[in-house]
């Protein structure tokens, strides 16, 4: 068996470690250069940790990163405690929760694919996509460059020319969030700020500011908001994002004026110029797509370019990476029961996935109403306390034991 996979930002190179598992063959590629992929931070849960520990990653980057279990959701009128919820727990998940740079994880998954010899290419634009009929795919390059495979995998995210080749219809909409932040040292912050338990979500009448310790030793700290504005082009996004200055002024505009705790003004005043960055792809929503998988089975996409999955719960790179080793395991079932019924198997992993991803999307959902704007104090006072009632009544775990629980290994086909 041989795959292509086309992507390889997070989702991309988990797919090809996973096949690598059972010995299938892969290619991995890549239109963008090697050192263009963006910066930012990422939240893995226990489920994402539990499926790079499969792959071998999760031990080289466990302590390149801030690994906590309790979070917290603070009032910005007086920073009362409004609920502590486990993101993770070494006793009941098996594994804390990490905030990690996403460019570590990402090198280091690339890293892995290298030592396993598997090859990645990058400058490689796929153009076209095509299936033929004795039962293989061929992928078609800008340059020129044709690859024929038993599968084609689309990790390409939110933007995914091979989930245009399955539905040319499903094209992503705004949420009318976006996320801007970057990092400081945690010496800049008052005494009020370094004695205040991290990570916090601040909930602000007109937005939230969250706090997150992005370092092994947490003398770091990587703080931004989630703020509400306008749909912008692609090529406009991509201006804002190399305008350090304009995401600067964004930054204050909404924590210079409203009342917020004096943590919040000096972290967004005191912020590192160069690390700012912003974060309008993942607050893109994609359509429901009625299939993740072309109609012989042959293609497919996984991660955002299956199903967009805001950032509010942490949970984007975890469903990128089940998908892939979920879907590994379903390709190594079809390579060593040739007789197996391909259509059967690939419906079975797909409506299992589906299934999973509404239910976070869901959950995800009302991590983002949450931090929308209020139109008065009254109003906040109302959030916090319904918020309040709802994780009382929920326990510690929030009732999130069913998503940091799931191992890839038991989804049984």
């Amino acid at each position: 068996m041989k795959v292509i996979i086309i992507g390889s930002g997070l989702a991309g190179p988990a797919m090809a470690l996973a096949l690598k598992r059972h010995n299938i063959s892969c290619k991995v590629f890549d239109l963008r250069d090697q050192a263009a992929f963006d910066g930012g931070f990422v939240a893995l849960a226990p489920n994402a940790l539990r499926a790079l520990d499969r792959i071998g990653v999760y031990d080289r980057i466990r302590t390149q990163g801030w690994n906590y279990e309790e979070f917290r959701f603070l009032s910005s009128r007086n920073l009362s405690r409004i609920a502590t919820v486990l993101n993770g727990s070494q006793r009941k998940y098996g594994y804390p929760a990490l905030r990690i740079s996403r460019g570590i994880v990402r090198q280091t998954l690339v890293d892995v694919l290298q030592e396993q010899q598997i090859e990645l290419h990058f400058n490689a634009k796929c153009v076209q996509f095509e299936e033929t009929d004795h039962s293989t795919v061929i992928a078609t390059f800008a340059d020129g460059y044709i690859e024929e495979a038993d599968f084609l995998i689309g990790a390409d995210g939110i933007h995914s020319r091979v989930r245009s080749h399955l539905d040319p219809n499903a094209v992503p909409t705004f949420s009318g969030q976006l996320g801007v932040g970057g990092s400081l040292s945690k010496s800049k912050l008052p005494k009020s700020g370094q004695e205040m338990y991290m990570p916090c979500l601040i909930l602000g009448k007109l937005n939230s500011f969250m706090f997150m310790p992005c370092t092994y030793s947490g003398d770091r700290v990587n703080c931004f908001a989630t703020v509400e504005g306008e749909d912008r082009s692609r090529e406009e996004w991509t201006e804002l994002q190399n305008d350090k200055s304009a995401l600067y002024e964004i930054l204050q505009s909404h924590h210079e004026n409203e009342r917020w705790p004096e943590v919040v003004h000096v972290a967004s005043k005191s912020v590192d110029l160069s690390s700012l960055s912003l974060w309008p792809n993942n607050y893109y929503k994609v359509p429901e797509l009625s299939s993740w998988s072309s109609s012989s089975g042959r293609g497919f996409v996984i991660g955002d370019a299956a199903h967009a999955m805001p950032p509010t719960g942490g949970q984007g790179a975890a469903m990128a990476f089940e998908d892939a080793l979920t879907l590994a395991n379903t390709l190594a079932l079809l390579d060593q029961k040739e007789s197996a019924p391909h259509q059967d198997l690939v419906s079975q992993w797909q409506v299992a996935r589906k299934d999973r991803v509404k239910k976070i999307l869901a959950f995800t959902s009302k991590g983002g109403d949450m931090r929308k704007s209020s139109a008065s104090t009254f109003q906040q006072l109302v959030k916090e306390w319904v918020m309040w009632a709802y994780f009382l009544l929920r326990g510690k775990d929030a009732g999130l034991s069913w998503i940091y629980e799931y191992d890839t290994e038991k989804l049984v086909l």
